[in-house]
């Protein structure tokens, strides 16, 4: 008797109530590689520290993403992936391109070319790259008037602009091309206020279009003043007699 109420009262106060459920952690990050057919591979990485893992098939790949479970504690962590020669491979989403991706719940990043993926890489000081990278700029500058302009142009297409703040007269002009612009040997020329091509020297080099080879600044062979800047994919070294 004494029994059957001892029970009665430890029901009653909870002390009998079943054990409550674990949820289980979901700190997984997961980086998974696709030729959008039937082959892909997936590598999963540790958290908080930088992690390398090699896939078990290297491609060639076309897409990439990168999944980060609900407790990861870094959602913006960032990725990147390597290719054969160990260096970062460029992905794009929507209007990104960068050499590290992120998850942000907005599905898969385009290789920007198919790719042999050799290294997947994830690094919590990993940061979005400059917007700048995939663009390009061109500095216009004086010394004796201590003028000068920046303008920034888009690549892969024809662009023109006029020189941001000052049209001169200038001196020199440099061409910066962002590190993620795909063709690294791109041309600019700058027009006089008759339209016409301003001639520009660097070196033994003497040209109407002038690139950036990470060489510095071309001179102007008059100091001129720029009516109109032109970038495009399709201009070529123009020799000068």
């Amino acid at each position: 008797m004494h029994y059957t109420s001892l029970l009665c009262l430890l029901a009653a106060t909870g002390a009998l109530a079943a054990p409550h459920s674990r949820r289980q952690v979901d700190n997984e990050i997961r980086v998974s590689l696709s030729d959008l057919g039937e082959t892909g591979a997936q590598v999963t990485l540790a958290e908080g520290v930088r992690d390398t893992a090699i896939p078990a098939l290297s491609g060639p790949f076309a897409t990439v993403e990168l999944t980060l479970g609900t407790d990861v504690q870094d959602q913006a962590l960032r990725c990147q992936i390597l290719d054969h020669m160990g260096s970062p491979i460029v992905v794009l989403r929507g209007a990104n391109t960068d050499i590290t991706f992120a998850d942000g719940g907005k599905g898969a990043w385009t290789l920007r070319e198919p790719s042999m993926v050799s290294q997947v890489v994830c690094d919590p000081t990993f940061a979005q790259i400059d917007s700048d990278a995939g663009k390009l700029r061109v500095v216009l500058e004086s010394q004796s008037t201590e003028t000068g302009s920046q303008t920034v142009l888009e690549a892969g297409q024809r662009e023109e602009a006029m020189p941001v703040g000052s049209s001169g007269p200038f001196e020199t002009v440099e061409l910066r091309v962002g590190e993620l612009v795909e063709d690294q040997k791109y041309r600019c020329q700058v027009l006089d206020h008759m339209g016409n091509p301003i001639i520009v020297l660097r070196g033994e080099n003497r040209d109407i279009t002038f690139s950036d080879a990470g060489k510095g600044a071309w001179t102007f062979e008059t100091p001129s003043q720029v009516s109109d800047i032109v970038c495009d994919p399709t201009f070529v070294a123009v020799a000068v007699a």
